[in-house]
C-alpha cells in the first residue's frame, strides 16, 4: 500500500500546484455563462450583462468545429510500412473518433476545441472498451443484461473511447519528455460509480443521486482509483497499482501560453485571458448597467418645458385634429426638454472597452462582421482570413493533441497484440497489431476555412495539376486536406467508370432508338415509295389504256374516214369522166364547159385552163 499512499500524497501536491490555474478556469466559466460575480445588488439598478465574452468564445468555437478533423498519415514523416497501411490506419482513426462522439453524444473535437478555448488546455482520456466489458462481466449476476449488452455493442463498434475530461478537475505533471503523472479529483453521483464498479458495500447507504468524490491517479508505473469514503482503492488493489501499459492513457494539450513560466496560469492561457485579466468584461457590464439605469430613470421624467407668462397659465390641447393642437396663452412657450442621458464620455468609455476586448480575443471580421461598404471583395476576404490569426495556436495545438491520442491508441493496441475492430464507412474495419509500425506519426488538422478559402485551394490545386508540379496525392493531402488519397482515387475511378457506363448505356439506348426510328422512317418511306410506284404504275397503265383506247378510236376513225372516202371515190369515180357521162372537175368548180371538141373549158375567171383529167 506504499504506492497507494504515495499516489494520494502526490495527487494532493499536484492539486495545490494547480489551484491558481483552476481558479482562473472557473472565472472563464463565469464570463462565458454570463454570471457577473461582482454585480451590484441595488434593486433600482438596471443590471445589464455584456454578451461579448460568450459571443467571442462561441464564434471561435464555431470556426474551429465547422468541419470534421482531417486525419492523415503523412508520407514524409512515416516509414514505408506506415505508408503502405496508411489507408486502413486513417479509416480506423476516423471510426474511433466517430464512434466516440456517438457515445459521448457530441463529436469529440467539439469538447476538445471548446476546452482549449475556454480553459487554455484540454484533457483527453483513452478508455479501452474491452476492459470496460471485462469489468462488467466480473460483476457476475449483479451486472444487468442491458449493461453487458451495451458494453458488448461499444466494444464491437470501437476499440477505444476518446473521453474529454474537465481540465478544472485534472492536474498534470510533466518532465522533459512529456506527461509523467496525472491526478484527477471530481464529483460524481453514486449511480455513476455503480455503473463503473458495481454495488459498493461501503456505500450501500447512499442513494443514486448522492454525490461522492472520485479520485484517479496515474503515473508511468501505477494507476489507482478510489472514493473519499473508502480507505482501499477501487482500482489497483490486486497488484499494488501496477498498470503494465506502454503509456499513461491521458493526453493533456495546451495552446497559448509559455511553458517556461513557473506559474501554470501563465503556461496555459485561454482565449479570454486578456479580457479577464484586464477586467474588460466587468467594465462593459458597469458601462451598460450605468447607461440603461440612467436611460430608464430619465425616460420616466418630464419630456417638455412649459414657460409661463403668468403663474396660473394652463396649456390646452385639442385632439380634434390629427396630431392635436396645443393652445398657449400669449407669452407662453412649450419646448422639448434637452437631456443628455447617454453622454459622449460614457459612450466613448464603452467603445474603448469594446475595442480592447476585441483586440484581446478575435476580430469580428473573422466571424463575418462586415466592414466598410466601399471595400472590394478581395479586401474583405483578406480581412476575414487575417482575422482568424488569433486562432492559429488553438487550431494547430488542438489537432496535435488529437493526433497524439490516436498514436497512443495504436501503441496500446499493439501492446495487447489482439485483433481489434471498428464500425465505419463500408462496414467493419479490422486492425491487426502485427501490421502496425513501431513509430507511427498521425497528423490531425482542425480546419477553420471558409467557402472562399476552399475555392482558392481548389484553384491552386488545379494549377499545380495542370503545370505538373506535384502529384495528385500531395495535392490532396497538402492543398485540399483530403486524407486517404488512394481511397479517393478509387472513388474517382469508380465514379468515372459508372458515368462512362451510364453514358454508354444511354448512348446505346439512344442509338437503338435512333436506329429504330430510322428503320421505321425507312420502312414508311419504302411503303410510301411503293405506294407511289403502284400509283404511278396504275396511272401509267390507265394512261396507256386511255392512249390505246384513243389510238383505237383514232384508227377506227381513220378507217372510217378511209372507208368513207373510198366509198365516195367509188361513188363519184365517173362523175368527171365525160365518157361515162360525167362532168369534168373544172366544170364542177364553176368553169364553162367546152363548146366543141378540142377546146378547153373556160373557168369562171375567164382565163383558159389546161386540160384536166378526163378532158380531151
Amino acid at each position: 500500500m506504499d504506492n497507494f499512499n504515495q499516489a494520494k500524497q502526490h495527487g494532493q501536491d499536484l492539486l495545490g500546484e494547480y489551484a491558481t490555474l483552476h481558479s482562473m478556469q472557473r472565472e472563464m466559466d463565469l464570463m462565458i455563462n454570463m454570471e457577473w460575480k461582482s454585480k451590484p445588488t441595488d434593486p433600482t439598478l438596471k443590471i445589464t450583462i455584456s454578451p461579448e465574452a460568450r459571443n467571442q468564445y462561441l464564434g471561435a468555437m464555431r470556426l474551429l468545429t465547422a468541419s470534421e478533423p482531417i486525419v492523415s498519415v503523412p508520407h514524409d514523416k512515416n516509414d514505408p510500412v506506415s505508408v503502405e497501411n496508411s489507408e486502413q490506419i486513417e479509416k480506423m482513426c476516423k471510426a474511433v473518433l466517430y464512434q466516440s462522439g456517438r457515445i459521448n453524444q457530441k463529436p469529440v473535437h467539439y469538447e476538445l476545441v471548446g476546452s482549449l478555448l475556454r480553459y487554455g488546455q484540454f484533457h483527453l482520456a483513452l478508455t479501452d472498451t474491452e476492459d470496460l466489458l471485462k469489468l462488467q462481466k466480473k460483476r457476475g449476476k449483479t451486472a444487468s443484461k442491458a449493461a453487458i449488452t451495451r458494453y458488448e455493442r461499444i466494444a464491437g463498434a470501437t476499440p477505444f473511447i476518446f473521453q474529454p475530461l474537465d481540465p478544472k478537475c485534472g492536474n498534470a505533471e510533466f518532465d522533459s519528455f512529456g506527461l509523467c503523472a496525472y491526478y484527477r479529483e471530481t464529483e460524481m453521483t453514486y449511480a455513476q460509480i455503480k455503473a463503473m464498479f458495481g454495488e459498493l458495500e461501503q456505500l450501500k447507504d447512499k442513494s443514486d443521486t448522492d454525490v461522492v468524490v472520485y479520485k484517479d491517479y496515474w503515473n508511468l508505473d501505477v494507476h489507482f482509483a478510489w472514493v473519499d469514503n473508502i480507505s482501499e482503492p477501487l482500482v489497483g488493489k490486486e497488484n499494488n497499482g501496477r498498470h503494465d501499459l506502454p503509456c499513461i492513457p491521458i493526453i493533456v494539450q495546451g495552446a497559448e501560453g509559455f511553458l517556461l513560466q513557473d506559474d501554470p496560469e501563465y503556461q496555459y492561457q485561454p482565449l479570454l485571458y486578456g479580457a479577464w485579466k484586464g477586467d474588460l468584461w466587468d467594465r462593459q457590464n458597469l458601462e451598460l448597467t450605468a447607461m440603461y439605469t440612467n436611460l430608464f430613470a430619465v425616460a420616466s421624467n418630464a419630456m417638455f418645458v412649459h414657460e409661463r407668462s403668468e403663474p396660473d397659465s394652463q396649456i390646452e390641447i385639442d385632439f380634434g385634429n390629427v396630431g392635436g393642437i396645443v393652445h398657449l396663452n400669449p407669452g407662453d412657450r412649450l419646448s422639448p426638454l434637452q437631456r443628455d442621458v447617454l453622454n459622449k464620455d460614457m459612450l466613448y468609455g464603452l467603445d474603448v472597452a469594446n475595442k480592447l476586448f476585441e483586440e484581446s480575443t478575435i476580430y469580428k471580421t473573422a466571424l463575418g462582421q462586415g466592414g466598410n461598404n466601399n471595400l472590394a471583395y478581395s479586401a474583405i476576404a483578406l480581412l476575414t482570413q487575417s482575422g482568424r490569426l488569433p486562432l492559429i495556436s488553438f487550431q494547430r495545438c488542438g489537432g496535435w493533441g488529437i493526433g497524439t491520442g490516436l498514436e497512443l491508441m495504436f501503441d496500446m493496441i499493439k501492446d495487447k497484440n489482439s485483433l481489434r475492430t471498428a464500425l465505419y464507412e463500408g462496414g467493419k474495419l479490422n486492425i491487426d497489431p502485427k501490421e502496425l509500425p513501431d513509430d507511427l506519426v498521425i497528423d490531425v488538422q482542425l480546419d477553420a476555412e471558409l467557402p472562399q478559402d476552399k475555392l482558392q485551394q481548389a484553384n491552386i490545386a488545379s494549377m499545380l495539376k495542370q503545370q505538373g508540379l506535384a502529384s495528385d496525392e500531395w495535392i490532396r493531402e497538402n492543398i485540399l486536406n483530403i486524407g486517404q488519397s488512394k481511397e479517393m482515387t478509387k472513388k474517382v475511378i469508380e465514379e468515372r467508370f459508372v458515368e462512362q457506363m451510364v453514358q454508354e448505356h444511354f448512348t446505346k439506348a439512344m442509338e437503338n432508338d435512333i436506329r429504330k426510328q430510322v428503320q421505321a422512317e425507312m420502312q414508311q418511306a419504302q411503303m410510301q415509295q411503293q405506294a407511289q410506284m403502284q400509283q404511278q404504275q396504275a396511272q401509267m397503265l390507265q394512261q396507256q389504256q386511255m392512249q390505246g383506247r384513243a389510238m383505237r378510236q383514232q384508227e377506227q376513225m381513220q378507217r372510217a374516214q378511209a372507208m368513207s372516202m373510198a366509198e365516195q371515190r367509188a361513188r363519184f369515180a365517173d362523175q368527171n369522166n365525160p365518157n361515162m357521162g360525167g362532168m369534168p372537175s373544172i366544170v364542177a368548180r364553176g368553169a364553162l364547159p367546152a363548146s366543141r371538141p378540142g377546146m378547153k373549158p373556160t373557168p369562171a375567171t375567164g382565163e383558159p385552163q389546161e386540160l384536166q383529167e378526163g378532158e380531151m
